[in-house]
């Protein structure tokens, strides 16, 4: 029985998600800029990302070569339910022709 709880503690502890981490994010739809400054984020080492200020989530989900991304449009929902489609990673931004994710660690 204690075997199965230190397990079980162990696995929890390594699949909890990164830490949060402040930076400088830039996030456009369409020309219209919803995240351009300082704000929240949380990134895997498979370049998945979730960004957050402003009362916007913005997800990028990678699986593999490809990836895609994802937004609150309404500011009130608390997930990123809308889809902004397929990204492709240009520097330190995600993009396509409609929308531009960037984040930038804060160095201090």
């Amino acid at each position: 029985m204690k075997l199965n709880i230190a397990v079980t503690a162990l696995l929890l502890t390594s699949i909890q998600a990164s830490a949060t981490e402040h930076g400088q994010c830039k996030f456009t739809v369409e020309g219209k800029a919803y995240i351009n400054g300082r704000c929240d984020f949380e990134a895997d080492a498979d370049g998945s990302l979730r960004i957050s200020a402003n009362s916007r989530i913005v997800y990028v989900n990678v699986q593999g070569g490809t990836a895609d991304a994802s937004w609150n449009k309404n500011p009130k929902s608390q997930k990123a339910d809308s889809p902004l489609g397929d990204v492709i990673r240009n520097g330190e931004c995600w993009e396509n022709s409609s929308t531009k994710i960037c984040v930038k660690k804060s160095s201090h």
